[in-house]
């Protein structure tokens, strides 16, 4: 099977006057098989991932050679690990006048759409490589929904699953390191690194919860402000790993006033940081994270995702989604009583342009006014 992503590619490649194509997404999801697939030996590939940054001479000596091929294709494989990247790339571009075709991957996503915004503004387009949805890993990997609730889906650290141990220190050392360790503190100014894989270990420990700043500043030991801590959540969202999501409102103030719920990307994060590790999710634990996996498919497919509170009335998720679809989401895993519904009703009272929808690994029961979704249908959910 081909990834929707290598077809877009392709596609993209095939068109009389591309802009330069920027695939972004998180490590280890398949930016460069993706790339590779679509690019069927064309072109000049190279890769910027090395441990120290380059310079940007590179992409001139890089560019010089495609332009001297009979493709005139260049890709550039995670070019943020480049210093000056974006305004060496302004003048090749503009120098070029169309006669190239440029791709570029990053797995950072603040510094790249920094050096896009501020230099090479117009002339780029955005592909995402999301983490794996279900589909995708049944299909593939025959992975079951509980499996994929369980381990998430990272292509890479699939082939040692028979022995969980193994697993989960190929995730934390393969992909969480070279996550925080290069596309974080090698590339962004972290004043209190300690901090902020402090940070990170906690959260993974709260899937799909509410948690205030300053509930967290109390569980780190570094002495970091709630302004560092809320950058250093971004940082972490813009790595593709944990995001932190907002408080529904129409007043935008209240919502970054709120505590944020904890989403982590893809639930291998969670899975490779449990003690023990090869122990069985006990129900409460498997509802988290059958939330988390529900929040973090929303996110991935470009979908706007909030929760929302008002006293004891509350909603798992209220997501705005392309063509102004717009849902309250409660997330069970069987059939709830009517009393756990209160907040999803209390909610489209207020909100009536939105549609009340319950997810369920095991609906036994009718609800009035409430549409059922398939759970496969929404861990199977892609950008459009």
């Amino acid at each position: 099977m081909e990834r929707l992503l290598a077809t877009r590619i392709r596609q993209r490649l095939s068109e009389s006057s591309p802009l330069i194509q920027v695939i972004i997404g998180p490590r280890q999801v398949g930016k460069t098989t993706a790339l590779k697939m679509a690019l069927g030996g064309r072109g000049i590939y190279e890769t910027a991932d090395y441990p120290t940054p380059l310079g940007f001479e590179v992409v001139e000596e890089w560019w010089l050679k495609a332009e001297r091929s009979q493709d005139r294709i260049l890709a550039i494989d995670e070019i943020q690990k480049i210093s000056g990247w974006s305004e060496m790339v302004k003048l090749l571009w503009d120098r070029s006048e169309g006669k190239m075709r440029f791709l570029v991957t990053g797995s950072s996503a603040l510094l790249l759409e920094k050096g896009l915004k501020e230099t090479l503004a117009g002339r780029y387009e955005l592909l995402h490589a999301d983490h794996w949805n279900y589909r995708e890993a049944k299909e593939i990997f025959g992975f079951s929904l509980a499996k994929y609730i369980e381990f998430g889906c990272y292509p890479g650290s699939n082939m040692f699953l028979h022995d969980v141990e193994r697993w989960g220190a190929y995730v934390r050392d393969s992909i969480v390191e070279p996550a925080i360790g290069r596309d974080l503190l090698q590339l962004h100014p972290v004043d209190q690194p300690a901090l902020l894989r402090q940070l990170f270990g906690l959260a993974v420990t709260l899937p799909a919860q509410r948690v205030s700043l300053k509930k967290l500043q109390g569980e780190l030991q570094g002495k970091g402000t709630l302004p560092t801590l809320q950058n250093y959540l971004r940082l972490l969202g813009d790595a593709f790993l944990v995001s932190g999501i907002d408080k529904y409102s129409k007043s935008g103030f209240r919502q970054r006033k709120s505590s944020p719920k904890i989403i982590i990307h893809d639930n291998a994060l969670l899975k490779a940081f449990e003690r023990p590790i090869t122990g069985p999710l006990d129900p409460d634990k498997l509802g988290r994270y059958f939330e988390n996996t529900v929040g973090a498919r929303f996110i991935e497919a470009g979908w706007q995702t909030f929760y929302w509170k008002d006293r004891d009335h509350e909603v798992d998720f209220v997501v705005l989604g392309p063509g102004g679809e717009k849902w309250a989401i409660e997330v069970k895993l069987s059939s709830p009583s009517e009393s756990e519904l209160k907040g999803l009703r209390e909610f489209t009272k207020l909100y009536p342009d939105f549609k009340a929808c319950l997810l369920c690994l095991n609906v036994k029961d009718k609800y009035d006014g409430i549409t059922l979704l398939d759970p496969i249908d929404i861990l199977s959910l892609q950008r459009v």
